[in-house]
């Protein structure tokens, strides 16, 4: 992935950046920052406690500063409250029990706020504030944040931003040309599901989907392959093979499968089902041991391991699989949906993850694989390589303040 430098000064800079590292525009959030020396680390985007009591809070405070601890690298934080109450409070800032207890929290955990602001629909203002020298009695105009200098070269670079996080997974579905190819070619799906009934398990045909998978993540697929690809993610197990061959590879993800002994199927008496014959099929050559190749493939799954996936393979699969989403129906679609929000909660992005499984769960709500992974995400946990700026997802840009 070529990686970007984008320098930030202004607090108009600051705030304009954080939407697009968010695709979405934060409300009634909290949004917490790393810093190691000038350059951003970790950013970390919580819904605001509903409960005001002081030990709610004092929990949430330490919840949020235990993640940013997680950036072993970060010797201070940056903090910007976005809240409704901005306008027409009494008392500045609003939230202040809330403040006052991150502020302690971070002091304590080494990551002093080196600073932060309050922004609401209208107004932003520094958290440390004291008179009109800093800011106008009301605050900054938010306009101001608009036509920074860094809004508009995220903008320049082809970044957008939604209104709320559900807008931003509706974007994407629409904005997916596969989509139309896709939704084209689904019926044609249901043929292969016929020929290959109860055979996905089976060893050769298990590899010659992978095959067909890992080719159409190094390249656009072409239509004569989406049929497949959409009836294959109906196996529970070469779905999950999936997962590990976007990050790792063909050799990780088959040989995790075999490791786990579920390819015990029988092969059909002809294979030559389109994309995959006549494909040459190589006798697979393990270079690991299967224990080797088990850990890998649970690690990967359950994001329990610090080597980073191959973002540049996570990122095109990202985009085909929203295709196949668009364009497909039943439990294909709860499948392709569900690995979204796995790449999304992969990426370290709880909220979009979480958004993408209320959306799958909307219209397959017996899915189980989405169930599962909607309250796992909910526990707030990342995944092992999120949490190190090395191994971490970095979008397009590596950032610096």
């Amino acid at each position: 992935m070529n990686k970007q430098t984008i320098h930030v000064s202004r607090p108009e800079d600051i705030l304009g950046y954080i939407p697009h590292a968010l695709e979405f525009q934060p409300r009634q959030s909290l949004v917490l920052l790393s810093l190691n020396g000038k350059r951003l680390g970790a950013t970390l985007r919580v819904d605001l406690p509903k409960d005001s009591g002081e030990d709610e809070l004092a929990r949430f405070a330490d919840a949020a500063t235990a993640y940013l601890r997680k950036d072993s690298r970060a010797d201070s934080s940056l903090l910007v409250l976005y809240t409704d109450a901005l306008e027409g409070c009494a008392q500045f800032p609003p939230h202040e029990t809330l403040l006052d207890l991150l502020l302690t929290a971070l002091d304590g955990a080494g990551l002093p706020v080196r600073d932060g602001w309050v922004v609401g629909p209208e107004y932003f203002r520094c958290l440390h504030c004291k008179g009109p020298d800093c800011c106008p009695a009301g605050g900054q105009p938010v306009e101001r944040i608009a036509s920074s200098t860094i809004n508009a070269e995220m903008i320049f670079r082809g970044s957008s931003v939604a209104l709320s996080v559900g807008q931003a997974v509706a974007r994407r579905r629409s904005e997916s040309a596969a989509a139309k190819t896709a939704d084209a070619m689904f019926s044609e799906s249901s043929e292969i599901l016929r020929i290959l009934e109860g055979s996905w398990h089976a060893p050769e045909v298990f590899r010659r989907a992978l095959l067909c998978w890992d080719t159409a993540i190094r390249s656009e697929p072409g239509p004569e392959r989406i049929p497949f690809l959409l009836a294959s993610l109906t196996s529970f197990h070469v779905r999950d093979a999936v997962i590990v061959l976007i990050c790792r590879g063909l050799d990780a993800a088959y040989g995790g499968a075999v490791s786990s002994g579920v390819l015990t199927g029988t092969e059909p008496p002809g294979i030559d089902v389109r994309p995959t014959g006549p494909i040459p099929y190589a006798t697979w050559k393990p270079g690991k041991t299967l224990d080797a190749y088990r850990r890998i493939f649970d690690a990967v799954l359950l994001g329990n391991s610090s080597q980073a996936p191959q973002w540049a393979r996570v990122d095109r699969a990202a985009n085909l699989l929203v295709g196949l989403y668009c364009g497909s129906a039943g439990q294909s679609k709860a499948a392709a949906g569900t690995l979204l929000a796995w790449i999304e909660w992969a990426r370290g992005r709880g909220s979009m993850a979480h958004e993408t499984l209320e959306m799958v769960l909307q219209e397959f709500p017996d899915y189980s694989l989405a169930r599962l992974l909607r309250d796992f995400v909910a526990t707030g946990t990342l995944p092992v390589w999120a949490t190190d700026r090395d191994s971490s997802w970095s979008g397009s840009a590596d950032r610096a303040a």
